[in-house]
């Protein structure tokens, strides 16, 4: 029986016997592959995308330092917003002064018109120096 096996010549059953151990052969040696071909697709990928991050990266630190500068002039401009509400009573005494002024501008007026008229050349100055 012994003999019978190893000395077996039918070509069909040695055909079917290579090509299944080439099938066999070729898993193995993509299984055996594999994780060298994914690691291959990871670095392909990682070569292509780490310069379209590096980019972005400095876009964004870029964006950054202009949204830092934006909230800056921000502060700032609410800041100014504040101190002109703090200067309100200061205003409103401005303006009180310059209500009186003008008043006192026209009653000086007023009383310039009413006098006679000395000379048409003389002025305020004149007279004073």
């Amino acid at each position: 029986m012994n003999k019978n096996m190893t000395t077996v010549k039918d070509p069909e059953l040695q055909a079917k016997v290579k090509k299944t151990t080439e099938k066999i052969s070729e898993n193995m040696h993509i299984i055996a592959n594999e994780p060298s071909l994914a690691f291959y697709r990871i670095q392909e990928h990682v070569r292509k995308v780490i310069p379209l991050i590096v980019d972005r990266r400095a876009e964004v630190v870029q964006l950054q330092q202009d949204l830092q500068g934006k909230c800056y002039d921000m502060e700032y401009a609410i800041g100014a917003v504040k101190d002109i509400e703090a200067a309100d009573e200061s205003l409103k005494n401005v303006q009180e002064l310059l209500k009186n002024a003008i008043f006192l501008k026209q009653q000086l007026k007023y009383v310039e018109s009413r006098r006679p008229k000395r000379d048409t050349n003389s002025s305020v100055y004149k007279r004073l120096s």
